[in-house]
């Protein structure tokens, strides 16, 4: 039985213990001075006072009950949403890994000698990097100085000059893509050192080569500091 109905009963209990009396003075208990015990009327009015003030505090707490549902529902549906969310980001993460495991993995970094002066020479020759500092993929050739595209995409390819011998003498370098001239980086010197560098984005198919030339006439300088480097990676494949 619910409490707010024991309370109902219990008032009307009190009410009709009321209503059964005269309603006189003589229904109260008289002590030896004649005057009223309590236990009578008085007794029944505390009484009702108290049942009305406990039917007040379960209604209380029945409201406060509704309340505290309604707040564990919205934050199980908090929850829902939050594990929905992870959940995608879980999914999307997973997407992510498996799209890098399948893609190619192609970067190179060399430097060109430790010899000193390189060149001039009366003829283009090819330049040939003889120190790798990163070849993942192995797509640079440190015996032929070629880059081979393992996979058709776009790359970035980055290339510095630099010639410090002490006299006025022309320097620089030159990119080609199967044989055709890309770039080019002239330098003249003034008995300074002089520096340079250029960097290109290229769309390549499988099987392009990426060298770099020294051009007749054109001199180079390069020690263990590496003032002469050539370097890329792909960004995409396609």
């Amino acid at each position: 039985m619910k409490i707010d109905t024991v309370v109902l009963l219990l008032c009307l209990s009190v009410t009709r213990a009321q209503g059964d009396g005269t309603g006189g003075q003589e229904n109260d208990t008289m002590n030896s001075l004649g005057e009223p015990q309590p236990g009578g009327h008085g007794s029944d009015c505390a009484i009702l006072t108290e049942l009305r003030a406990l039917r007040d505090m379960v209604v209380e707490q029945k409201v406060e009950l509704r309340v505290t549902q309604s707040q564990v529902e919205e934050m199980r549906r908090d929850n829902a949403a939050l594990e929905a969310r992870l959940s995608l980001s879980e999914h999307h993460v997973e997407e992510l890994k498996a799209e890098n495991e399948g893609r190619p993995k192609v970067a190179f970094s060399v430097g060109l000698t430790d010899s000193g002066n390189v060149g001039p020479f009366n003829t283009d020759t090819s330049l040939v990097y003889s120190k790798v500092f990163t070849n993942i993929g192995n797509a640079y050739s440190p015996v032929t100085g070629a880059f081979t595209a393992p996979v058709r995409g776009v790359y970035y390819f980055r290339f510095t000059a630099a010639d410090g011998r002490r006299s006025k003498t022309k320097a620089g370098v030159q990119m080609l893509k199967n044989d055709h001239k890309i770039m080019v980086i002239h330098i003249l010197n003034n008995g300074l050192w002089s520096y340079a560098s250029n960097a290109v984005t290229l769309e390549l198919e499988q099987g392009d080569m990426i060298m770099m030339r020294l051009p007749s006439g054109f001199g180079l300088f390069d020690d263990i500091w590496n003032y002469n480097t050539f370097s890329g990676f792909l960004l995409f494949p396609m």
